[in-house]
């Protein structure tokens, strides 16, 4: 009788074509993952993060965000967000003035938009992030 050779499996890292199916799983997982986990953690678990951003005249200065922020900015469930960029007031002025309204009922978000229409230079509002 003829022996047999027996022939032994060969590990997959050597084999070239399961190596490359190997690393093209790995890497499909790893982008995948690398998409999903900040669109479950940035959107869907985040929470409620509406700002009401408020645009004021082009004429409207200084004097007239702040009475905004003094006027409306202590109604409950409102928080006044801090200005960003250049603290300047001439500069400053011509940005819009931005109310964080996380979790507020709708009676507060009427009070503040009926807050926001009575002071003067003021053009409208705005809601950001309110997930569309």
């Amino acid at each position: 009788m003829p022996s047999m050779q027996q022939q032994q499996p060969q590990q997959w890292w050597r084999d070239a074509r399961q190596r490359n199916r190997v690393l093209l799983v790995t890497f499909a997982v790893l982008a995948l993952g690398g998409i999903l986990f900040p669109a479950f953690s940035n959107y869907l678990f985040a929470g409620d993060q509406r700002v009401v951003r408020v645009t004021m005249q082009q004429d409207a200065g200084q004097e007239a965000r702040d009475g905004l922020k003094r006027a409306c900015g202590d109604l409950p469930g409102v928080r006044v967000v801090p200005d960003k960029g250049n603290p300047d007031p001439r500069i400053q002025g011509r940005f819009p003035v931005r109310f964080a309204v996380a979790d507020i009922t709708p009676a507060q978000l009427a009070a503040l938009s009926g807050c926001i229409e009575r002071q003067p230079g003021t053009l409208g509002t705005i809601t950001e992030n309110d997930g569309n």
